[in-house]
């Protein structure tokens, strides 16, 4: 049987996976203790946020499929919010989300999808994968410090284009493919509350700021009860600021909030910002993914497409069906 790695336990490496195991060996290499990507959650001060993907929907009936039994199982639910769209702090309009077209969240939290999805993998969480190495039997895998981490058949990228670049051989198809590709960053500001604030929403796009997304955490689906604030930077701030200093960030991104939706930050219990170097992607117009068949190596994920779940979805599943074949 082939050994495969994947690296990178986003959604579009978890699907890939989870195919590619039926036919061969899968072990997966992820840099960080969670698993999911940006379908995150991070915790602090008694609070939960979603600071990554606030939600997704399902266009496609291959990942309306995927959905069916992770809804079935209550790992994912529907967020039937009040949504409105602002410019800068005038209300422009609003809508309900509802069952017609659903706006889709992971329950009780969005890292629940990566979790469930990880269950029954070969996964080595907290490792880098840091060289990469070819030779006529395969691919030599190690981490920063040198360590091996054994010897794969073929080696399947799923990490963001810039890193994807940086870690594959610059002469394979799959570094030219990448080093094209420019993702855009986002600021997430996460705010606790120990009393709910009264806004005429649960979601909005804002338009003329510096902030790009507001929701209010707290009123996804089976969520814990303490008020939670999300906001989401535009990415152009972000790339405008990346290495700004958190704490101007934060401020700045605290007094877009104030204005914007009208609120009080100085109730404010809980104030945390995270940065997403890699956040989002223009929509490109090339494949979902790539496999190199000579060099036994393939890239997947959302920036193939378009900084979209689904779009993680599809890379992953396509790569996995392409591979299924030369693998088995």
């Amino acid at each position: 049987m082939r050994r495969v790695a994947v690296i990178g336990a986003g959604l579009s490496g978890l699907v890939a996976a989870r195919e590619l195991c039926e036919c061969s060996e899968v072990t997966v290499f992820e840099k960080s203790r969670g698993y999911g990507g940006r379908m995150a959650t991070r915790y602090g001060g008694g609070f939960e946020f979603d600071h990554g993907a606030q939600y997704f929907t399902a266009r496609s009936v291959e990942f309306q499929d995927f959905l069916e039994p992770l809804i079935a199982q209550g790992k994912v639910a529907s967020w039937r919010a009040r949504f409105a769209e602002l410019d800068r702090d005038t209300l422009v309009t609003t809508r309900d989300w509802d069952d017609a077209f659903p706006h889709y969240v992971g329950a009780p939290r969005m890292n629940a999808i990566g979790r469930t999805l990880a269950n029954g993998l070969t996964i080595r969480p907290n490792t880098t994968v840091a060289h990469l190495e070819r030779d006529t039997d395969g691919w030599s895998l190690a981490d920063r410090d040198g360590n091996a981490l054994g010897r794969f058949d073929w080696v399947v990228c799923a990490l963001p284009a810039a890193q994807t670049a940086t870690l594959v051989p610059a002469d394979s198809r799959l570094y030219q493919f990448a080093e094209g590709v420019q993702m855009r960053a986002c600021y997430a500001l996460m705010l606790g509350f120990d009393r709910p604030l009264r806004l005429p929403w649960q979601a909005a796009l804002v338009n003329n700021a510096d902030i790009s997304w507001i929701s209010v955490n707290s009123s996804k689906p089976r969520r814990a009860k303490k008020f939670t604030l999300v906001v989401h930077s535009t990415n152009a701030y972000a790339d405008a600021n990346l290495e700004t200093h958190a704490s101007a960030i934060q401020d700045h991104l605290l007094q877009e909030v104030s204005e914007v939706a009208g609120i009080d930050c100085g109730q404010v219990s809980f104030c945390q910002l995270q940065r997403w170097r890699y956040a989002n992607v223009e929509k490109q117009s090339g494949p979902a993914c790539l496999v190199d068949e000579d060099m036994q190596l393939a890239g997947c994920g959302d920036w193939f497409h378009h900084g979209r779940v689904e779009a993680a979805f599809s890379s992953g599943l396509e790569a996995a069906g392409k591979l299924r074949a030369l693998v088995a």
